[in-house]
């Protein structure tokens, strides 16, 4: 359970998958370029268009990629170095709970473990909810200029696709 809390960060340094081009009307023809098939109905020189577009817009997200990586290392570092020991705090608890109660779980022993796990699941939640807000504040400007960067190159790819195969 509180594993989930230090999700979110893995997740937003990521930047989600709809920022990588899944789904994309575009992604499709680009794989399929890349592979050696040309969308039929394509002229040779359509097609050649459509791969300098794809490699442009794969070169452009992945530099936008490198640039939030990059700018958000030090964030993710502090937030690691916060989170690691209050996670492993409670991994002991969990750990101390499970041998207390394997062998009896009606013993003294197992109701002072699931306590003393309850008891630190209650002080480390607060300090993980923080140490995560504190990462997502600083990571938050990146992010914008990471969402932008690819629906910037997602426009350019769209307009250079649309300019070679003769669309306005």
């Amino acid at each position: 359970m509180l594993l989930a809390l230090a999700l979110p960060a893995v997740a937003s340094a990521h930047g989600g998958d709809r920022d990588r081009g899944h789904g994309h009307r575009g992604a499709r023809a680009c794989r399929a370029v890349s592979n050696g098939h040309v969308p039929r109905g394509l002229t040779a020189a359509q097609a050649q268009a459509l791969a300098t577009a794809c490699t442009t817009r794969a070169n452009a997200l992945a530099a936008a990629r490198t640039a939030f990586n990059t700018g958000t290392a030090s964030a993710l570092a502090t937030y690691r170095a916060a989170a690691t020991p209050l996670v492993t705090q409670v991994r002991t608890a969990e750990r101390a709970k499970r041998t207390a109660c394997r062998a009896d779980r009606a013993s003294q022993a197992c109701a002072d473990a699931r306590t003393a796990l309850r008891t630190t699941i209650a002080t480390v939640r607060p300090q993980l909810r923080a140490a995560r807000a504190a990462y997502r504040a600083a990571v938050a400007p990146a992010l914008q200029t990471y969402r932008t960067a690819v629906r910037a190159a997602q426009a350019a790819f769209r307009t250079s696709v649309d300019q070679a195969l003769g669309r306005s």
